[in-house]
């Protein structure tokens, strides 16, 4: 399974995801919307009920689209 993402502007930031792997027509809505920031250094996202924490951002995404792929 692959995904993709792009920011929007705001404290720390949203982060728009759907899957890659899946032919997807433009302008179509996104499969998740996530908020990530930093906290003294740590990053952390949250999705739906879920936070999850690492110490990149790239961590934070990987934990976020793990959940997503497990249908959280």
């Amino acid at each position: 399974m692959m995904f993709a993402s792009r920011r929007a502007d705001c404290p720390g930031y949203l982060e728009f995801i759907w899957r890659s792997d899946i032919p997807r027509k433009p302008g179509t809505h996104p499969q998740a919307i996530a908020y990530i920031t930093e906290i003294d250094g740590a990053y952390h996202g949250c999705y739906g009920i879920h936070t999850v924490a690492g110490r990149s951002v790239a961590s934070v995404k990987s934990e976020l689209f793990a959940l997503i792929e497990a249908g959280q």
